[in-house]
């Protein structure tokens, strides 16, 4: 019987934490939430006019201005201001894993 170096289980257990948490970046965050949240508001007011109607292309149009989770989160705290919200850290998160949905961050 072959032994496995001790130093095996511990990396295994470290890289399969890692990969779960690059699966999802916003680990704390319920995306039906952020979508109530998302409606609550009517983010996508902002949104329609510079979209031509549809918003929700705002997320996925070439030149988006987020292309990682933390340039989302920030976003989202300078949006909060356009609806007249101050999201708590929760409701952030709620927001971006939402939001997720469209930009598929890991």
């Amino acid at each position: 019987m072959k032994l496995i170096p001790a130093f095996i289980f511990p990396a295994m257990i470290l890289l399969g934490a890692a990969a779960a948490a690059s699966a999802n970046p916003f680990p704390d965050g319920n995306a039906l939430n952020g979508q109530k949240i998302f409606e609550k508001y009517d983010c996508n007011r902002c949104h329609n006019s510079i979209m031509g109607g549809d918003g929700n292309k705002i997320f996925t149009r070439f030149d988006r201005k987020r292309n990682s989770p933390d340039g989302l989160i920030e976003q989202i705290g300078m949006c909060s201001g356009n609806v007249n919200a101050h999201f708590t850290p929760k409701e952030t998160q709620d927001l971006a894993a939402y939001l997720n949905i469209f930009y598929k961050f890991k």
